[in-house]
């Protein structure tokens, strides 16, 4: 996952329509509010040039029409057109996110179009009408002072957050990331005797391996040479939630149908714990596994 690149951090507008921000009863989606400590990360659309540690603001269109959430990237931008929806939705490349803040106060379409200093803000003029835009510098630290007005809280979180190079968080679970591909050896006491899957054909690491046709990418893809099977690993620095429930699962039917075949294949989710809806959905199913980081001895 670790990247090097010499490009500046940039800075990008996501729009997205309410089915991707509402649940089913209309309420704002409880796994973008990172206020909830747990799990308020996955892949979404971007543009092809989108780079781990850009930041991005979400467009909310119609119910909302406003700026609702602060968003980093956590990968690079990958292809995702080999996944029939995306397909048909036009959807080209996709990256991994971290919702980073939730506004108590949106900045609302009314703000933006009484703002002077936005009278020639592209998107505003071209009415959020396409799927992805490119904020300028200028224009990303307007923005950011319209919402600090607003909540002047925030302004002390993004003046932070500009100054790290990549988010501590993001960092954090590289840094997980990294002792557990080079320590694997961590997870034999608990029945896990892994060894990192590497692709015949084409030779990439089970290290963020990119589900290709599905979208995401699977932090560890290891082999279990004791039990014969493969382990997809889901590493969150958080609190796993349902979401990150849906997540594996997700990635160990992709890993059954793909790779795996008729050989077993389970997921493993190392996180701070979990939540009741992750606890229930366990229930139901003998294939995926929970270990606590502290287990592992991380603090």
């Amino acid at each position: 996952m670790v990247v090097s690149r010499s490009v500046e951090r940039q800075y990008w507008l996501w729009v997205t329509r309410p089915e991707y921000y509402l649940d089913a009863d209309g309420n704002e989606r409880e796994d973008l509010d990172p206020s909830r400590g747990e799990d308020t990360e996955g892949w979404w659309t971007c543009h092809k040039e989108t780079h781990r540690g850009d930041l991005v603001f979400l467009w909310r269109t119609t119910p909302k029409k406003d700026i609702g959430y602060l968003i980093q990237a956590k990968s690079d931008a990958y292809s995702i057109t080999d996944d029939e929806f995306a397909v048909e939705q036009g959807w080209d490349y996709g990256c991994d996110y971290q919702v980073l803040y939730k506004f108590s106060s949106p900045l609302t379409i009314q703000a933006l179009k009484n703002a002077p200093t936005l009278h020639d803000w592209s998107p505003l003029l071209q009415q959020f009408r396409r799927r992805v835009f490119r904020i300028a510098p200028e224009y990303w630290t307007k923005l950011n002072r319209l919402i600090a007005n607003l909540q002047p809280p925030y302004r002390a979180f993004i003046e932070r957050l500009e100054k790290e190079p990549i988010f501590h968080r993001i960092l954090l679970e590289e840094q997980l990331e990294d002792t557990l591909v080079r320590q694997l050896s961590l997870l034999k006491p608990f029945g896990y005797h892994l060894e990192l899957y590497r692709d015949p054909n084409t030779g990439v690491s089970g290290r963020q391996f990119v589900c290709r046709g599905h979208g995401g990418r699977i932090d560890l893809l290891c082999y279990d040479v004791q039990h014969g099977r493969y382990v997809v690993i889901e590493l969150k620095n958080v609190r796993a939630a349902q979401n990150t429930f849906a997540q594996i699962c997700s990635y160990v039917g992709w890993v059954q149908k793909r790779i795996a075949h008729g050989t077993s294949v389970i997921g493993l989710v190392i996180s701070r714990g979990y939540d009741a809806r992750f606890e229930a959905s366990m229930e139901v199913t003998d294939r995926i596994f929970h270990l606590d980081l502290a287990q592992l001895g991380f603090e």
